[in-house]
């Protein structure tokens, strides 16, 4: 086999353009070379095929990755390789069942109730991030882990912080910010620890100081694991709904096939998830050398899986850039939650609360309307909706 050494940069991730609208760039590179050696010293992965295969290749690693200021993620099943992120996702496991998701889309319905009577008391013109997603998310998140939905504003913004570090190059200054946003989060979250060692109760947090105390868990992967699940718990999910929001506004027939065919419901949320997924790639180290695709890859190399390219490799999904229910393929096939042993464990949440959001919303309105321009906060990881106006009729 040979080691194809690209000499051109198709990835200009750096730039306003390709944060604005990666796909075209993904589209190039896919067609050229699905296996890129990128000038900084990375693979860039871009088709389906590879990504499904690297996301099951257990060689692969994360443990040697590194985080920069958010290394502290590596004592949470993010930063973790087998045994330690077997030992610590066993930790999570029970919580995240379609069984106790049903308990915590109970606080999601009853958050969504109530947030929708306000604006259909109202102006019927409200922010869907503001307004719904983002307090609805954080809301659930903190029920489950035990604690009060407060300082949701603070714990948005830590989370966005931490998101920037995992870029591809993240700058000095989202460096310094990362490193703040995990000292808020350290601080915060040990006083939540105080106050659950004070009067204890029945969350998740409980459940990880139950472990520290047997041993089970360190304090550092208690504190790295809680600062996972606010940050996926909540932010993640965010865009899955608004990104869904948006495109039932829209494209007025998604908000009609939602609230009238219950048999596409879950197709919608899997082609929302598949057409812009809200994190665009998952990073792994080579352990030993492998071969893709005819390209020889040497050990101890970073692999960028970009998952936001394989949801619209063409060769899998027809016409990729487009929003159809209708295709040959299966659906639920798309990359948004990983794979593998580091495959999202919330995944099932996420589904439920995007089904509870949008039955709320297809049962108590007729139509979504864009009321103004929506706001991104793109970054080359994330694809963020940041403010997204909308009247409801």
């Amino acid at each position: 086999m040979t080691t194809l050494q690209p000499t051109t940069d198709p990835l200009p991730y750096l730039t306003q353009a390709y944060r604005t609208d990666p796909y075209p760039f993904y589209a190039a590179l896919r067609a050229q070379h699905p296996v890129h050696r990128h000038p900084d010293g990375f693979w860039a992965i871009t088709s389906y095929d590879a990504i499904r295969h690297l996301l099951y290749d257990r060689t692969l690693g994360v443990a040697e990755l590194d985080y920069g200021p958010a290394g502290p993620l590596h004592d949470s099943m993010l930063g973790a390789d087998a045994p330690k992120h077997t030992r610590v996702r066993r930790t999570h496991s029970r919580w995240f069942t379609p069984r106790a998701v049903k308990t915590w889309t109970d606080i999601t319905r009853a958050e969504v109730d109530a947030r929708l009577e306000v604006v259909a008391a109202g102006s019927r013109t409200f922010d869907a991030v503001h307004d719904l997603a983002f307090p609805v998310t954080f809301a659930t998140i903190s029920h489950l882990l035990g604690v009060p939905d407060t300082d949701g504003a603070r714990v948005r913004q830590a989370t966005y912080d931490i998101g920037k570090s995992l870029g591809l190059a993240p700058t000095e200054e989202e460096a310094a910010g990362t490193a703040a946003a995990f000292d808020w989060f350290v601080g915060h979250i040990e006083g939540l620890i105080a106050d659950k060692r004070r009067q204890p109760g029945d969350g998740l947090l409980d459940a990880f100081l139950a472990f520290e105390d047997e041993g089970t868990m360190s304090h550092d992967e208690v504190i790295a694991s809680t600062t996972l699940l606010f940050a996926v718990g909540h932010l993640d999910i965010t865009y899955l709904i608004a990104h869904g929001i948006e495109l039932m506004a829209e494209r007025p027939e998604i908000f009609d096939d939602y609230r009238n065919r219950p048999e596409l419901r879950e197709a919608i949320v899997n082609e929302t998830l598949r057409l812009d997924t809200p994190e665009q790639f998952v990073v792994r180290t080579t352990t030993q050398p492998i071969t893709l695709d005819g390209v020889d890859i040497p050990a101890g190399e970073v692999l960028v899986l970009f998952i936001g390219a394989g949801n619209r490799d063409p060769l899998v999904f027809a016409e990729p850039d487009t929003f159809r229910l209708d295709r040959d393929v299966d659906l639920s096939k798309h990359l948004a939650f990983g794979g593998g042993i580091h495959g999202c464990a919330g995944q099932v949440l996420a589904r439920a609360e995007a089904h509870v959001v949008f039955g709320a919303l297809t049962e108590r309105f007729t139509a979504l309307e864009l009321a103004g321009p929506v706001d991104h906060n793109h970054s080359d990881f994330i694809r963020s909706i940041t403010a997204l106006p909308i009247t409801v009729r």
